[in-house]
């Protein structure tokens, strides 16, 4: 613990006399032999859950990444409000969490920019709407992403806060997801209207054709 106390994530952590306290352990589960289907899983555990002894001892053995305050805004906000829009929002969101905070994905210990972190957390949630309107990688589901990205970089120029973020985020995407819906019901609309314009073909009738030839022959 104390190599690592000057680089990230060890150096972000509150400490004590007795070692590191943060709010929040990251830790996942591996794969025992045989299990091949079972996906790799990550979990978040409070530490006011744990002793110290224990708390300091899974962060020794590597088997829980101390989070962060930037992270611990994340976990905060997606297990409670994030629960009720999205229920693997926080499990995805943990994913890239644990990506961020690889040794093999900082160069020198170097924290993730904040609203980076923020956009890929959320990008989980917003994905996850847009894909059950449109499925993922169509032209609707990448207009709705597009649009938002846009939206994000421009709102965390005024707000630096995690839910609120997320919060205007998951309107921004429902509102884009109207419109596209909207202006699809436009479109159906004159498609009709432009079918039932065309002008009604009566074919001819044997009988009239038979008729016409005899009037012809007189």
């Amino acid at each position: 613990m104390e190599e690592h106390k000057g680089t990230y994530p060890c150096n972000d952590i509150p400490t004590t006399r007795q070692g590191h306290h943060p709010k929040w352990l990251l830790s996942w589960s591996r794969n025992r032999e045989g299990q091949v289907w079972r996906r790799l899983g990550h979990y978040v555990i409070r530490t006011s859950c744990l002793n110290n002894e224990n708390m300091q001892k899974l962060i020794m053995d590597g088997d829980g990444i101390p989070v962060p305050a930037d992270f611990a805004e994340v976990v905060d906000s997606l297990e409670t409000w994030g629960a009720t829009k999205h229920s693997c929002w926080l499990q995805k969101s943990l994913m890239v969490m644990h990506e961020h905070l690889k040794q093999d994905n900082m160069c020198g210990g170097v924290a993730p920019k904040k609203m980076r972190l923020f956009h890929d957390c959320i990008l989980q949630g917003v994905q996850r709407k847009a894909e059950m309107e449109f499925g993922r990688n169509s032209a609707d589901f990448n207009k709705v992403l597009d649009n938002w990205n846009t939206c994000f970089w421009v709102r965390c120029m005024e707000e630096h806060a995690f839910f609120y973020l997320a919060y205007d985020s998951l309107h921004c995407a429902e509102e884009m997801i109207e419109s596209i819906h909207a202006a699809n019901v436009v479109v159906s609309n004159d498609n009709s209207a432009q079918f039932n314009t065309l002008p009604d073909v009566v074919p001819e009738s044997p009988v009239s054709r038979s008729a016409a030839g005899e009037n012809t022959h007189e």
